[in-house]
């Protein structure tokens, strides 16, 4: 807010107005706080506290509720793939997932702040996007359950830079070195700088997660 409208608001001149700002008031009068806060829709409490966040944000949105929202939007599913320290293949499902650029060629993969796969990706410094098939769920299911083997009985192959791929059970993937992250609340967002792939052959399906439940796309 410009000191002009901060001072209409307050109904304070507006010398005083910069007296405040500049700091040259350090001990304002109760009165004078009460105008300021009222006028920046805040109470004295958070005035003198510095914090600005409103008051009337409402309760917390509850797990569920969040969880519901989301589903509103229906999105591929892919497999985020890497080797960890020993060599060992990791992997996760990923429904957040998107491209980012084109120039550098970037995507983003957003990752469970405590997977396994996410501190794999940070030490190999490479990943893998696997976008599944259509009827794929199963994969997917198993690759989102921790405990489990993910891997038995799943047929991979490595990129030139030693990255699994799932080739039998995707229609494309992309290759990527690890460009950037940032932590945001319990996921990390992990950006890739893409180095390859394989593109969708003609006629071939994606698996596709709506409203918590697999569909596929009509032809």
């Amino acid at each position: 807010m410009a000191p002009v409208e901060l001072a209409k608001r307050a109904e304070l001149s507006l010398s005083h107005v910069y007296q405040l700002l500049r700091g040259d008031r350090p001990d304002p009068r109760g009165t004078t706080l009460r105008k300021v806060a009222t006028a920046l829709g805040l109470n004295e409490a958070q005035l003198t506290s510095g914090d600005t966040e409103p008051t009337d944000v409402g309760p917390p949105l509850d797990r569920a509720t969040f969880f519901a929202l989301m589903s509103a939007f229906p999105s591929g599913v892919t497999i985020v793939t890497t080797v960890d320290e020993d060599g060992r293949p990791r992997g996760l499902t990923c429904t957040a997932t998107c491209s980012l650029s084109a120039e550098p060629p970037l995507l983003l993969v957003c990752l469970d702040n405590r997977s396994g796969t996410l501190a794999a990706v940070r030490s190999s410094r490479r990943f893998a996007v696997n976008y599944l098939l259509a009827g794929r769920g199963e994969l997917s299911n198993r690759f989102a359950t921790p405990g489990l083997d993910r891997w038995k009985d799943v047929a991979w192959r490595t990129t030139p830079h030693g990255v699994p791929v799932l080739h039998a059970d995707s229609l494309a993937f992309v290759a990527c070195r690890l460009h950037s992250e940032l932590t945001a609340g319990d996921h990390t967002v992990v950006v890739g700088r893409v180095e390859g792939g394989h593109a969708p052959a003609p006629g071939s399906q994606p698996l596709i997660y709506f409203r918590r439940a697999y569909a596929t796309l009509r032809a």
